[in-house]
């Protein structure tokens, strides 16, 4: 399959989050999907979409959609949470997902350490972006995100994210050493 130039990637993104507090049920509004722009200028996402495995297969419909207007600027992390609950306040480019079930990256599937597949694509249907984790490759650890290795580099594998830095489980919204965009 070819791809477009990887000037917007996802950069991380968290496929099983951690339980709602003093619970046994993972916080799903929790679930996150971080975009980076590493080119030379801004990228309207107005029509790109988020994708698993289901939703990509068109069984589902997609997980997120970016609204009109919606632009990332070059040197910027865009974030969609699964939920409201999620989303920090005041947050400059971040958003919660629209697709009516959140982002889902196959719920259930993923707690045994199946797997799944996201996917970022363009307005015409163009894969522009995707990854997926599967055992026994990428195990998939409850609160732990993957995350691009080296962080923000669009042509390099995946980690975890603690394997980046100073051991930290998530980052959206951030680089991976806990620093602004």
């Amino acid at each position: 399959m070819t791809r477009p130039t990887a000037q917007v990637f996802i950069n991380e993104y968290l496929p099983q989050p951690n339980n709602v507090s003093g619970g046994t049920t993972p916080d799903y509004d929790q679930q996150f999907m971080e975009l980076y722009n590493t080119g030379p200028g801004s990228v309207d996402l107005s029509g790109w979409k988020i994708h698993d495995a289901k939703s990509y297969a068109g069984t589902d419909p997609a997980r997120h959609t970016f609204a009109a207007g919606t632009v990332l600027p070059a040197g910027k992390g865009y974030v969609v949470y699964s939920g409201a609950s999620a989303l920090p306040q005041g947050a400059t480019y971040a958003t919660v997902s629209n697709g009516g079930q959140g982002l889902r990256f196959d719920r259930g599937v993923n707690q045994s350490g199946a797997g799944d597949t996201v996917y970022l694509v363009r307005p015409d249907g163009t894969v522009q972006d995707s990854h997926s984790y599967a055992s026994p490759v990428m195990n998939v650890y409850q609160g732990y995100s993957f995350n691009r290795s080296p962080d923000t580099s669009a042509t390099e594998g995946w980690s975890y994210c603690w394997d980046l830095h100073n051991y930290a489980t998530a980052t959206p919204g951030r680089r991976a050493n806990g620093s602004a965009f």
